[in-house]
């Protein structure tokens, strides 16, 4: 996975790292005239988002990377160990496109009370985290859901 997605590979657009990733992807695809339904699409996003996820989160699956994403999502437990984080980590329900944004723009971070309610809230808003992209990466695919 790429550390941080090329935007020179694409004349005249200009990248704003403060708007959230999915309205950055959206204005990207529209400059570059990209259907959503295409390949190239697709495979773009794909890189976009993993590729923001790394910037903010790291790649690798190292425990002062778990340690953070804890302690951002606020959980009071003791974080000495990957166990230990992936544990508290399965019981939080966050959307991904989400926990990228809270970076760019500074939002807190939605938590949801359940994976239904996470289901929901990620189907009707369109913020689906591509599976493809997190797969490449174990830090991340440890974060996934079924949302399907």
């Amino acid at each position: 996975m790429e550390d941080q997605y090329d935007f020179s590979r694409f004349p005249g657009f200009q990248p704003n790292p403060s708007a959230s990733a999915t309205s950055e992807f959206a204005r990207l695809a529209r400059h570059m005239n990209w259907s959503p339904r295409s390949k190239t699409y697709k495979r773009e996003r794909s890189n976009f988002m993993g590729s923001e996820f790394g910037l903010h989160f790291g790649t690798e699956s190292k425990l002062q990377n778990w340690q953070a994403l804890c302690r951002e999502l606020q959980l009071d437990i003791p974080m000495t160990s990957i166990t230990q984080c992936r544990k508290a980590l399965a019981r939080v329900h966050v959307n991904l496109v989400d926990l990228i944004d809270s970076r760019r723009t500074g939002t807190m971070i939605q938590k949801f009370s359940s994976l239904t309610a996470l289901r929901v809230y990620t189907m009707d808003s369109g913020k689906v985290f591509p599976k493809n992209a997190a797969k490449k990466d174990g830090f991340l695919k440890d974060l996934l859901r079924r949302i399907w």
